[in-house]
């Protein structure tokens, strides 16, 4: 049963869910082999999500919770088990991509190879995830420069992206 969950930390108004449990066509997998679970702390932003993947008919397939990681991650495990999560999309709050990391890892929720992929790394933000990734005793992830819309009439700034692919570390850094 490994790789069956994708997370979404960050579900905002549903797009990337939607985007996320459409994918499941294109991998040949069986409805019940593939599951996404997005976490949102905004109860307006779950409900528009929800609304969102009713309208796109993908509600059989994706489900969009209310709560913080720290607090819903453990019913993820819970419901499918260790080792489960093949892909982690961080869109949340880039100051604890670290922290919600080392509680996948804790937990065991992360099947080996499973895919992370944190968005907003730079604006705002995320510098403890860049060093921990980046930095020679790191994982490495691969850093990534794009357009971001800036809003406010500012027009679009650089932005950053990382992905790695995951690889349990021989010891994990204390969270801090």
């Amino acid at each position: 049963a490994s790789h069956r969950v994708r997370m979404e930390l960050g579900a905002y108004v549903g797009y990337s869910g939607l985007r996320l449990s459409g994918a499941r066509a294109a991998a040949h997998v069986r409805p019940e082999g593939w599951r996404v679970r997005s976490l949102e702390v905004d109860p307006l932003h779950v409900c528009v999500a929800r609304h969102m993947l009713n309208l796109g008919e993908r509600s059989g397939l994706a489900e969009v919770s209310t709560g913080q990681a720290r607090d819903v991650l453990l019913k993820v495990v819970e419901e499918f088990g260790h080792s489960s999560v093949g892909l982690v999309f961080m869109d949340h709050r880039g100051t604890r991509f670290h922290q919600e990391l080392r509680l996948l890892e804790r937990e065991k929720m992360l099947s080996s190879k499973a895919d992370l992929i944190c968005d907003n790394v730079l604006h705002p933000g995320a510098p403890i995830f860049l060093w921990e990734e980046t930095c020679p005793a790191g994982r490495r992830a691969s850093v990534w420069s794009l357009p971001e819309f800036a809003g406010g009439g500012e027009g679009y700034i650089e932005d950053w992206m990382a992905t790695e692919r995951y690889e349990p570390r021989a010891t994990a850094p204390s969270d801090s």
